[in-house]
C-alpha cells in the first residue's frame, strides 16, 4: 500500500475520500480542502476528523458552553477563567487552587479501560498544565443495570482504567461513587475531576508566543484503534 503523501494529494485532486465516514459533513470537507488549498491526505483527514468532531471541538455545544464566559459575572477571585486548560480561585496568602472535570462517556463505552484512564489523565494534564500540583481526584460513574451482561464488560475495564492511571499518581480519591441504573445501558457516565494547589505566580496560561518553542508528545503508542480512538 502506497503512503497519500501531499505531492500524491496534490496530484491526484479528485481522488475519493471517507469524510462522511469519519463524521465530517459535507461542508466540512470544502472547508478542509480551501484551507490546504488541495484535498487532503488520509492523515490530514483523519486529524481533521479528530479535531473536528464534538469530542475535541464542541461543535455543536459551544453556542451553549461560551454563556459560561460571556454570563460571568465580576470577581476579583477569579484569576483564570473559561478559555484556559482549567479556571484558578484565589483562596488568599499568594496561593489559588484550579479545578477540572472532564467526562469520558462513550469512549468508555467502547474501550473501557482506555476511554477511563485517558479520562483521568487529561484533567490531571490540565491541571499540571496551569502549573499547579494535583492534591485529590474525584470519580462519580454511572452505568447500566447492575445484572446486564454488557455493564460487566464495561465496569471492570473502566475501574480498571481509572486505576490504572490515578492509583499511580498517589492521588487520594475524595469522591468516588457508581450508580446503576437501565438508562445509562449503551451510555456509561464517566465523570473524572481533580483538584490543584498554586501560587499566584506559578500560574502558566495555554498560550506560547514567538520563535523557538518545542513541542514535546508524550505517552502510550498510538494502538491499533488509530489516531481515531481513545489512547491518543
Amino acid at each position: 500500500m502506497s503512503l497519500d503523501t501531499v505531492k500524491n494529494a496534490t496530484e491526484t485532486p479528485d481522488a475519493s475520500q471517507p469524510w462522511k465516514e469519519l463524521g465530517l459533513k459535507e461542508d466540512e470537507y470544502a472547508r478542509i480542502r480551501e484551507i490546504l488549498g488541495r484535498r487532503p491526505t488520509g492523515a490530514e483527514l483523519a486529524m481533521y476528523s479528530v479535531m473536528w468532531s464534538e469530542h475535541c471541538s464542541y461543535k455543536s455545544s459551544k453556542v451553549h458552553l461560551k454563556q459560561f464566559g460571556e454570563k460571568a459575572p465580576e470577581n476579583d477571585a477569579m484569576l483564570v477563567g473559561i478559555g484556559e486548560n482549567a479556571g484558578v480561585v484565589d483562596v488568599g496568602q499568594g496561593y489559588a487552587v484550579t479545578f477540572k472535570v472532564e467526562s469520558h462517556n462513550h469512549p468508555s463505552y467502547i474501550e473501557p479501560y482506555q476511554g477511563a484512564a485517558t479520562g483521568v489523565g487529561g484533567i490531571v494534564r490540565d491541571i499540571l498544565a496551569m502549573g499547579a500540583r494535583p492534591v485529590a481526584v474525584v470519580d462519580p460513574l454511572r452505568f447500566g443495570a447492575a445484572d446486564h451482561p454488557d455493564t460487566k464488560r464495561v465496569l471492570p475495564g473502566v475501574v480498571a482504567g481509572i486505576g490504572g492511571y490515578g492509583n499511580c499518581l498517589g492521588l487520594p480519591n475524595i469522591g468516588g461513587e457508581v450508580v446503576f441504573d437501565a438508562c445509562y445501558q449503551g451510555n456509561p457516565l464517566v465523570n473524572a475531576g481533580c483538584i490543584g494547589v498554586m501560587k499566584h505566580e506559578d500560574i502558566h496560561l495555554a498560550k506560547a508566543s514567538g520563535p523557538g518553542n518545542k513541542v514535546i508528545l508524550y505517552g502510550a503508542r498510538t494502538g491499533g484503534d488509530g489516531i481515531g480512538g481513545g489512547s491518543v
